[in-house]
Order: C-alpha cells, then structure tokens, then sequence
C-alpha cells in the first residue's frame, strides 16, 4: 500500500496556526511566559483606547517584542496589522541580513544556507519554504485582483513587479497556480494541486482530496 505524506508546505487554510501567527519574526524571545499573579505594568493599566493610541506610535519590530511580553499583549498587539507595509518591509529585510539566526552558516557538519524574507507575510522563512523560479512579475486588474485566466490587456491591466514571496503565500495569492511544479531553494521538487495545496515529488503524484495528477511536464509560467 502507498503511504501518502503531505508535506509540510500547504496552504494558509489548512494550517491556520501558521498564517494567522502574531510574532511572524521568530528571534531568541518570541515565546512569552508570563509569571504566575504577576501585576500589571502601567501600560497595561491604561484605557484599552489609550493603549491603542500609543501602538500607533510603535514600529514593526517593538510591536512584535510587545505582543510576546504578556497574555494581554498577545491577544491585544497585532503586529501585522497595525504597522504600515513599508515598515514590514524594511524589518524583514533588515532582519534577514542583520540577524544571527538567519544568516548562512559555512562552520562544517553545522553547514547550512541563510533565511529569506517574503514580502507577502512579512517573515523570515527557511530556504525550504522559497521556490527557487517564483515569477518575477505579475499583471493585475483595475480592482487589484490577479490576471491568469486571460491575456492580460495592456489599456486596463496593470503590470507590477514582485518581491521576494515564501511558497505559502505565493500558493495562498494564485501567484503559484494549480498544476505549477515547484523547486525550493534546497532542492525539493513540490507540485500544486487543484485544492492548493502543494505536494513533494515523488513522495505523492495524486492529491487524495481533488484526485489531481502530478503534471508529467511543468506548467509554462
């Protein structure tokens, strides 16, 4: 009998607990354990709306270090959103270049490549989470939806050029599209089904849910 094993990439949807993260930057103090009676601190004290009127005034990062200090704070700070995209964009980028933890290590069995950023979710992610050939750019419409159902027309469409996007996003966005294979930057091949959700070859060339076939030949992007 064949073993079916999904594999640790799949959509947003289907693993809700990774997408909907609050701390979507995991440094050496993401986790919060708050002390057994301990008192509130004075901003934990203050009018919920007072409190949100001093977020406002916090970046990416400091929301991100605020929402692990304490119960309260978790549930309250929401760091993706409430902080502006280009101060996302900026963290993430700083974060993949400055921060230990993500860079490339070269130090000999410990050898391992650096973390990436996506642009999309606004994390820094493993190599095995980053399709190697992820489209470059993108044509979409007047309401901002994506075009890949039809030629895109030049007079109404809008052509944008894409960032750097982890394969659950690209997946979750339609810039990964049924049937497309995938290459991580580690060297897995995955594929894509029609239910989104993305597969390992050739652990499973048929999804058990849609009944979609692993393509013989990729998709053209």
């Amino acid at each position: 009998m064949l073993l079916v094993t999904r594999i640790s990439l799949v959509h947003p949807r289907i693993r809700p607990s990774d997408a909907g993260s609050s701390a979507p930057i995991k440094s050496s103090a993401t986790a919060w354990h708050e002390p057994v009676m301990s008192a509130p601190c004075l901003l934990e004290r203050l009018p919920l709306d007072l409190q949100k009127l001093v977020f406002v005034h916090l970046d990416y990062q400091s929301l991100i270090h605020l929402s692990t200090m304490n119960r309260h704070f978790h549930s309250t700070v929401q760091p993706l959103k409430m902080a502006s995209p280009a101060d996302k964009a900026q963290f993430v980028m700083r974060a993949a270049k400055d921060f230990a933890q993500h860079r490339p290590s070269e130090r000999g069995h410990d050898s391992r490549p650096g973390n990436f950023e996506c642009y999309i979710c606004f994390r820094v992610r493993s190599p095995e989470f980053f399709d190697t050939l992820q489209p470059l750019s993108a044509f979409f419409d007047a309401q901002g939806r994506l075009v890949h159902n039809r030629k895109p027309d030049a007079r109404t469409d809008r052509f944008t050029m894409l960032r750097r996007f982890c394969i659950d996003c690209g997946v979750r966005e339609g810039l990964h599209a049924p049937l497309d294979c995938l290459t991580t930057r580690t060297g897995k091949d995955l594929w894509v089904c029609y239910c989104c959700q993305v597969w390992s070859k050739p652990i499973c060339l048929r999804c058990p849910d849609c009944k979609a076939d692993c393509p013989l030949r990729p998709r053209k992007k």
